[in-house]
């Protein structure tokens, strides 16, 4: 009887040693797997070289995709915390004051070379005093007719040299004539995009007009390997919008962009002085212009209009003489 219990006792001992060799293995294996890179990154690289660790799917370092929000963990139960990190406009109360709209669909150019005329529709558009919401189509017949008029007519802004065509784009001069003959002012101008203006303009409940490279602007939604090497053409676009970086520097926020070729996004202010930048250095013109609606411009004369024009052009030469009137698509989705 003793001989069969002991016996008994040396094949249970036996196969607990046997499992826990197992587990031991077991172990070693997957320690040793983390050191590859996972299935969906063949060609990630380790976080630390000594260590030969990747980070595992679900770590937040694989979310930082060029062009994509970097969103947080959903909140505690109870918890007020924001959801995501994606970007707020903190303008949208002071312009919704101000009179503008700030649910307006960005307004797609309709030829190679109307990226102006469509932003100065964008504008008429999103006017909230209006008596009646205005249909793309009308909004845009009147901004040709207020072009049209300051073409054929003598005027103040012709004895300052410009001469409105938005058929061919339009300089910064030709934007100020045709936004004071819209009852729009321009309130500041930098031809270095001043981000600091630009971004308490804004939240003074103001809109902008930025003249930028379309290639530059293009690269900012590319991967390295991708992006254009050559410069583009001289592109305007509508600034609506800006969420306030973490630091007291404006040049880490964001901007919220109407682009009438590719649609509404969020771009950076670095990515925004880039654009800038390379329009100055390749076309020697660029910048960034606040405007914003005066409150009684239905109602301002011809004479008041004119004035206002004016002195648009004066603070819009700032941004030089390039003709901003290009096209050039991206892949990027329209979103607010």
């Amino acid at each position: 009887m003793g001989f069969s219990i002991g016996s008994k006792i040396d094949s249970v001992m036996a196969r607990v040693r046997q499992a826990a060799e197992q587990a031991r293995a077991n172990m070693a294996a997957a320690a040793e797997s983390v050191k590859e890179p996972l299935a969906d990154a063949p060609n990630a690289k380790p976080l630390d070289v000594n260590q030969g660790v990747y980070l595992d799917s679900f770590e937040d370092e694989r979310a930082k995709k060029k062009g994509l929000p970097e969103l947080a963990a959903p909140p505690p139960p109870g918890s007020t915390a924001p959801a995501s990190a994606m970007p707020v406009n903190e303008a949208e109360q002071a312009q919704q004051e101000n009179g503008w709209k700030s649910t307006q669909p960005t307004v797609v150019q309709t030829s190679k070379t109307g990226c102006a005329e469509a932003a100065l529709t964008f504008l008429e558009q999103s006017d909230s005093e209006a008596p009646a919401p205005l249909t793309q189509q009308q909004a845009q017949e009147q901004v040709r007719n207020k072009a049209d008029t300051l073409a054929t007519s003598p005027s103040g802004v012709k004895e300052q040299g410009v001469d409105v065509n938005l058929d061919d784009g339009a300089t910064p001069a030709e934007m100020g004539a045709v936004l004071g003959s819209m009852g729009i002012a321009v309130t500041h101008s930098s031809a270095d995009c001043d981000t600091k203006m630009l971004s308490n303009a804004l939240k003074k409940g103001e809109l902008a007009l930025a003249q930028v490279d379309s290639n530059a602007l293009l690269n900012t939604t590319l991967e390295p390997g991708e992006q254009k090497q050559e410069p583009g053409e001289l592109h305007w676009i509508t600034i609506d919008g800006v969420d306030a970086g973490k630091t007291d520097s404006k040049d880490d926020d964001l901007y919220h962009v109407r682009d009438p070729v590719n649609g509404a996004y969020w771009m950076t202010a670095a990515d925004l002085k880039k654009c800038v930048s390379s329009a100055k250095e390749n076309h020697g013109g660029g910048g960034v212009m606040t405007i914003q609606k005066e409150k009684d411009r239905k109602t301002k004369t011809p004479e008041q209009l004119e004035a206002l024009a004016q002195r648009n052009v004066e603070r819009a030469n700032v941004l030089g003489k390039g003709n901003g009137g290009a096209s050039r698509r991206a892949s990027i989705a329209e979103s607010s």
